[in-house]
């Protein structure tokens, strides 16, 4: 996979500093591991490119390389795999904090939203 997203080594630090970053900047952490069910390589090593959706884009997209096999499965289960990750690498305190914020989204372009933004709360 050719990409010029920068690349780092998937390791819980790195991981966890991710996901609470961009739940810091009021974004979902989201993990892509396949593109149209192929998965996603790096010399023949795993990768998952890391987006921070809906934030205030202050934490940029990123290529985490070698994800272990079972992060790689907690990762394909569905949604809310940033919450699986932060369980297993963060504290309860780190856990809790990124469950606190809202997703906070400005775009004049969304039907009946003010630009002021639309918060919901993560249950």
């Amino acid at each position: 996979m050719k990409t010029k997203l920068p690349k780092e080594k998937w390791t819980p630090s790195a991981v966890r500093d991710f996901i609470l970053a961009c739940r810091r900047d009021k974004g979902i952490p989201m993990f892509k591991t396949k593109y149209a069910g192929i998965p996603l390589e790096i010399d023949h090593s795993p990768v998952a490119i890391a987006i921070c959706w809906a934030g205030e884009d202050f934490v940029d997209s990123k290529v985490f390389t070698d994800v272990p096999k079972e992060d790689l499965h907690l990762l394909e289960e569905g949604f809310g795999d940033w919450k699986r990750i932060l369980r297993k690498y963060g504290t309860e305190k780190e856990f809790e904090e990124a469950n606190k914020y809202g997703i906070y989204i400005r775009s004049a372009n969304l039907p009946r939203f003010q630009t002021r933004g639309l918060v919901v709360k993560i249950v």
